[in-house]
């Protein structure tokens, strides 16, 4: 248990640090990425972002709602493959029901402020990612699995 609660510090600590992610869509056989700001609710099992309905992405999201983000913390520098960390954040997306938009705007304008002209836009769609499983990876090739669907994750 010990280990999990390591690594979802880990996560906790990356994601308070880090604005943006990346995030992979697909359209058919193609691979859409794009940059994104998000927000990760306090237990770790959803990322919340926002889109502009008449978009690729949301296109994509509806279509096939099972998406990869990554967030990382590296600078860029060659001394990142000891210090960075990075995250392959895999789950399933979806337009947060109305009933729910009010609660999900509010996480993700406490870690995005900046964004609140957008997120409340009529045309944005606020997105939440109900999350799988964290792919964390640090020193370069150390890989740490956290399923945060299994029984066994204790959320705070």
């Amino acid at each position: 248990m010990q280990d999990i609660d390591d690594r979802t510090e880990q996560l906790r600590e990356l994601f308070a640090e880090q604005f943006f992610a990346v995030l992979a869509t697909r359209s058919g056989d193609h691979i859409h990425t794009t940059l994104v700001a998000f927000a990760a609710s306090e237990d770790l099992r959803t990322f919340f972002l926002c889109t502009p309905r008449a978009t690729r992405k949301y296109a994509n999201l509806k279509q096939h709602p099972t998406v990869s983000l990554m967030v990382h913390n590296s600078s860029n520098l060659a001394s990142d493959t000891r210090q960075a960390i990075a995250v392959t954040i895999s789950g399933v997306a979806t337009e947060v029901p109305t009933e729910q938009l009010t609660a999900a705007r509010a996480i993700y304008l406490s870690r995005q402020p900046h964004m609140a002209e957008f997120a409340n836009s009529a045309d944005t769609a606020m997105i939440e990612v109900a999350v799988n499983r964290y792919d964390l990876v640090c020193h370069f090739q150390e890989v740490r699995t956290v399923d945060i669907r299994q029984d066994g994750y204790q959320s705070p």
